[in-house]
């Protein structure tokens, strides 16, 4: 379970940092369908089937929340020192 949350929070960054919130519909979907799929591979019972989606969903989200702050941070440093409005008296 601790894999299945890890790899998820990384893939959550990566999209995170390259995609809109948008992406995470169709990430989960593909995600859950992996876990079906294992699951009826592995004969597994159907409350860690569960247990595993919902952890998959709930890491995917905050790894692209932690994407989406990487992101913002980098793009706020990168941009121009902002100027101080001058102080000096006008004539």
């Amino acid at each position: 379970m601790v894999m299945i949350a890890l790899c998820s929070a990384l893939i959550g960054a990566i999209l995170g940092t390259r995609f809109k919130v948008f992406i995470l519909l169709p990430a989960i979907a593909v995600g859950i369908g992996f876990v079906i799929i294992v699951a009826a591979l592995r004969d597994s019972a159907l409350q860690t089937a569960v247990w595993v989606a919902v952890t998959w969903g709930i890491f995917l989200q905050l790894g692209y929340l932690g994407g989406l702050v990487t992101r913002v941070v980098t793009a706020a440093r990168s941009l121009p020192p902002r100027s101080a409005p001058s102080t000096s008296a006008r004539n």
